[in-house]
């Protein structure tokens, strides 16, 4: 059997490849992520007092930190199968190295320097949240994060449907 068929034989026998999975783990992402940073976490904030907002939407936010994890590593394995050493050149590539870098960054180094912050600022009795300029400083280097990772996976998934 010639190597073309015997490709084409088994990707016909595949439920899902490699591909569709990295696709839709990068699309379920990128909408989660939006939907959270635009939807969601306004809404927490706009119907909860702030303490308890702020506690559901760290939650959130790590689900979705790990689940972008997961999937960015998907979308790497994709290209790396597709391209070898030729992802350098692409820039899916990039995108997905800086997506990994920022989240990496921000949940790791960031979100613990916030949680830490927030702990300080809540009273005894968590009824007083009083943001100092260290906490909103890093807040607003974790949420000016979250909106480039944002763009950047709609980027990314524009440049995977049009390529």
């Amino acid at each position: 059997m010639p190597k073309k068929q015997a490709k084409k034989s088994i990707q016909s026998l595949e439920i899902l490849s490699v591909h569709q999975i990295a696709k839709l783990a990068m699309t379920f992402w990128v909408g989660g992520t939006l939907t959270v940073g635009c939807i969601i976490v306004p809404l927490l904030f706009k119907n909860l007092d702030e303490i308890t907002a702020a506690t559901i939407a760290g939650q959130i936010f790590n689900i979705v930190a790990y689940i972008g994890m997961v999937s960015l590593f998907m979308a790497l394995i994709e290209i790396v199968m597709d391209y070898k050493l030729q992802i350098f050149h692409l820039r899916r590539f990039w995108y997905i190295a800086f997506m990994e870098t920022i989240l990496f960054i921000n949940y790791f180094a960031i979100s613990p320097i916030i949680v830490k912050l927030r702990v300080q600022l809540t009273d005894i009795t968590n009824r007083v949240f009083q943001h100092t300029t260290e906490f909103s400083f890093w807040h607003s280097v974790s949420s000016i994060l979250f909106l480039i990772s944002c763009v950047l996976g709609v980027l990314y998934i524009l440049e995977k449907n049009y390529k």
